[in-house]
């Protein structure tokens, strides 16, 4: 049975429950909104997973492994139970008073939040006032809400003459009706909603009533002047973008998210689409407002919560691995849930953060232990019903394993690299510094390396995750564990090869004539125009980073120092219309004349896209994606901020893994030619004993060349076997001894090593065969 099938199962006959007892409003009537079944319907859609990111269900195979996809539900119902569920809305309702008024341009952006995490003037089933000597707040701009550089083709654009009036508003006595927005020629001046007004006035001439929305007893519009928000709007023309659903999904790129992957504007662009006939960016009250499609509501907040609480991983609290503590240690205490809390409603895991403390601490925690209660799940000091079979230790070697049911094959691994800590240090994270003296890489560190591998492997980026040797619903062995660390001593070996030895983490001059080593290297090396490689297959199109001719980047000079050698940069024509080329024999550098690179360049405009990263990723369609994908995360402009990689990496040592890690699972693990595919060639190689040498040749072709069929040398090809072997017996997977450097024919030897001597002293592949 599958872990959906089990979870359906499980939670089927609860309905009454859920809908009865917990769905409530604040008036402890059931919600006529939010609906069990709805839920019911939504969840195996984010099951199936949207954009490669899946809704957590637990651990196949795992007899107990369920209980953390229960728990994971669970914590998301009580944050919704909280945030929308007990108001009864769908959409947000308009509930931030600024000077004493409800202004109705409250539809462009409400905040109301001071820096203490309060509200100056409170809706009265809102949020806790401010004390008076609380710094004002600020207003938002929904419609400024735009996404990420690199994301922002996914964004809705905003359309001035759209027409929304929300389906739901809040209904306490004399409230303002839902939020509308409409063009300035419509609405040239809003005022504001006076929810002190007395609307039932049969006697007056004309006579009034309480007809703005059903079941209205007070409060009526008031045009009379032009009122601000609290961001200075006081119109409402582009402003249909508020929160909807059961998380609020608010602005044009939550919006664009949902268009992008589910609605309409997938299923013009030819992919998947759950829901191809809506399109969220014309018709974002669809989530509210259809009946055909009541799960919307859910279908939101559910996507928030796999790209937004799921994928957390922030100073080292990651979602999952804290979901799993809080399981496995009988689900008692309340860390777990206040974490949680603090991520919905402040951002971070461990408030107060800059936005304050959290909101309702204490009824969150209440929701999460009454679903907890309702699931079947102890709340207090007792072992989950299904009981979860204890973690054994990791084993001491991983071809001879029998792996156990009770943990997933990424845990395995992790915890057999932790074992391996020692060897991996002082083997493969060390580097010889200017100055001869052996050092351990601050560049390329073990904790960001198992961090970077565990999010990669765990949640992955572009529906792409780090290959661990089991698929889901697959039943683990030995087997499968010896192919994912073979994974990992594949991209290992090549990170080694391209960057750990040098403690580099940007590329520098490697490719010269004679002694001479072109300055112009930085447009390309070994024949490669980096500026050219540009993204063609269909989507990922849109993603190459522009070549700007006026952009002047310098590289940091790690890798360079090694070897005594000036570092990369760019810059203009204007500045510089031709260079020279650097002499090894005479260390100087030399302008007089123009000096090509292998490619035939002499000068270095808009050469900034060189390698950085474990694997030297480099041009303008890696770096691209690299931005669409990443740029978020990392917080970097991968096309336009080229001059921060590596400085960040300085304080925040995942970036460089992280980039190597989407090479690798971007190019490597998803090659797949005719005649060769990158997982059936690595269980072909684990299966036949890992001898063959083919297997880790052919991956060099494709991380250098693109494909094995591809002209020209592989650099350091002879080191990157040697490497493999390495790593392998690093990794204890593998007791012979490799097979050595030596083995390789003199020629090639001389063509691949002019620094052979530089290599041994760096603890390359032969000193560390010798």
């Amino acid at each position: 049975m599958s872990l959906l099938t089990k979870i359906q199962s499980h939670l089927s006959p609860l309905s009454p429950t859920f809908d009865t007892q917990l769905f409530l409003t604040q008036l402890y009537e059931p919600s006529k909104i939010y609906k069990f079944d709805d839920l019911m319907t939504a969840l195996p859609i984010v099951a199936e997973g949207i954009a490669g990111v899946q809704f957590y269900l637990g651990e196949e195979g795992d007899e107990g492994g369920w209980e953390y996809g229960l728990v994971n539900l669970a914590a998301f119902l009580a944050q919704c139970m909280k945030e929308t569920i007990q108001y009864d809305a769908c959409d947000e309702n308009n509930w931030d008073m600024y000077n004493n008024q409800y202004p109705l341009s409250n539809a462009c952006g409400q905040l109301g939040e001071s820096a203490e995490g309060c509200v100056k003037e409170a809706d009265p089933i809102s949020s806790p006032l401010c004390s008076p000597s609380s710094p004002s707040p600020t207003g938002q701009s929904y419609q400024d809400y735009t996404c990420p550089s690199g994301e922002e083709h996914i964004q809705c654009p905003v359309d001035p003459n759209m027409e929304i009036t929300a389906t739901t508003h809040a209904t306490w006595y004399g409230a303002p009706p839902g939020l509308f927005c409409g063009p300035k020629e419509k609405y040239p001046k809003t005022g504001f909603w006076d929810y002190a007004y007395w609307c039932d006035n049969p006697w007056n001439d004309p006579p009034e009533s309480c007809d703005v929305y059903e079941g209205q007893k007070a409060g009526g519009f008031n045009n009379d002047e032009a009122v601000e928000n609290r961001a200075g709007r006081e119109d409402v023309e582009g402003c249909c973008w508020w929160g909807r659903g059961v998380i609020q999904t608010t602005g044009i790129c939550n919006f664009g998210k949902l268009n992008f992957y589910l609605g309409a504007r997938a299923a013009r662009e030819g992919r998947p689409s759950r829901y191809p006939t809506i399109d969220f960016c014309k018709t974002p009250d669809a989530i509210c407002s259809s009946e055909e499609y009541s799960e919307l509501k859910w279908i939101s907040g559910l996507w928030y919560w796999m790209d937004s609480v799921q994928n957390y991983n922030s100073n080292g609290w990651y979602y999952k691995t804290e979901l799993h503590k809080f399981v496995n240690g009988g689900m008692t205490d309340d860390s777990f849930i206040d974490s949680i809390s603090g991520i919905v409603n402040r951002g971070c895991h461990n408030p107060p953060c800059a936005t304050g403390d959290v909101d309702g601490l204490t009824d969150r925690r209440g929701n999460f232990q009454s679903v907890l209660s309702a699931l079947g799940l102890p709340s207090t000091g007792t072992k989950p019903s299904s009981t979860l079979p204890p973690i054994p230790s990791p084993t001491d070697n991983l071809e001879s394993a029998t792996a156990s049911v009770s943990k997933s094959s990424l845990q395995q691994i992790l915890d057999s690299l932790t074992e391996l800590r020692p060897t991996i240090e002082s083997n493969v994270l060390m580097y010889r510094n200017a100055y001869g003296v052996e050092s351990l890489s601050d560049v390329y560190t073990f904790n960001a390396f198992i961090e970077s591998l565990a999010y990669f492997a765990e949640s992955g980026i572009g529906g792409k995750r780090f290959y661990i040797g089991s698929e889901q619903g697959s039943e683990q062995s030995s087997s499968d564990l010896r192919y994912g660390m073979v994974n990992v001593a594949a991209f290992l070996a090549q990170s080694r090869t391209e960057s750990i030895q040098y403690n580099a983490c940007e590329e520098f001059h490697s490719d010269d004539t004679s002694g001479k080593f072109a300055i112009s290297n930085s447009c390309g090396q070994y024949g490669n125009e980096y500026q050219e490689m540009k993204c063609t297959d269909g989507l990922e199109s849109g993603m190459t980073c522009p070549v700007l001719t006026d952009m002047r980047v310098e590289a940091l000079d790690d890798g360079a120092r090694y070897f005594d050698r000036p570092q990369f940069y760019c810059r203009p024509r204007t500045d510089e219309p031709f260079t020279g080329y650097y002499d090894a024999r005479s260390s100087q550098i030399n302008n007089d004349e123009a000096f090509a690179n292998g490619s035939g360049r002499t000068d270095v405009e808009g050469c900034c896209f060189w390698g950085r990263g474990s694997l030297m990723t480099k041009g303008t369609c890696m770096l691209g994606k690299l931005n669409y994908f990443l740029g978020s995360r990392l917080n970097l402009d991968f096309c336009g901020g080229l001059g921060d990689i590596c400085m960040r990496a300085k304080t925040n040592p995942a970036v460089v893994w992280e980039i190597g890690l989407f090479e690798w699972v971007d190019r490597i693990q998803s090659y797949s030619s005719d005649d060769w595919t990158y997982i059936d060639e690595l269980h072909k190689f684990v299966d036949g004993g890992m001898r063959d040498a083919t297997f880790i040749t052919t991956v060099s072709d494709i991380l250098t060349k693109g494909s094995p069929d591809a002209l020209g040398r592989v650099p350091n090809s002879g080191q990157r076997w040697g490497n493999f072997n390495l790593m392998l017996r690093y990794l204890e997977l593998k007791e012979e001894k490799p097979t050595a450097l030596w083995a390789k024919s003199s020629s090639e030897r001389q063509y691949d090593g002019r620094h052979t001597s530089l290599m041994l002293l760096a603890g390359g592949v032969v000193g560390g065969l010798i």
